[in-house]
């Protein structure tokens, strides 16, 4: 007699898969959930560089031609009073002019996991 839950009978071995699969969805949400809340987020390059992406000077034709993220420097580092621990992004841009920059930036982020980013003259 099929039920009224997709065919799936509540009894027996079924139900043993099906509880073991609802305790591993429980624990992936739970740790999906809390990854952000470390602290972690302020390593995350890709949402830093994006946030200093937006933050460059807004001058038309600027165009980013590499990226990259590095650590904070620990003398920089023992002053910090946040609670994430900051990167550094390094952004090297080409102008219309053809000048060619390098913008770096500080990023950290708060418990939340919100990315904030500041230039800093490196």
């Amino acid at each position: 007699m099929p039920s009224a839950y997709g065919g799936l009978r509540f009894n027996g071995l079924r139900c043993v898969r099906i509880g073991r699969l609802v305790t591993k969805l429980f624990i992936c949400a739970a740790i999906v959930l809390y990854v952000p809340s470390c602290g972690w987020a302020a390593t995350d390059v890709r949402s830093c560089v994006l946030k200093a992406t937006e933050a460059l000077p807004k001058v038309p034709g600027l165009k980013v031609k590499k990226a990259g993220a590095r650590p904070m420097p620990p003398e920089h580092l023992a002053n910090w009073k946040g609670q994430s621990k900051p990167i550094i992004v390094d952004l090297d841009t080409d102008a219309p002019s053809g000048a060619r920059d390098r913008y770096a930036y500080l990023c950290a982020s708060n418990p939340a996991g919100r990315v904030y980013v500041q230039r800093i003259l490196d």
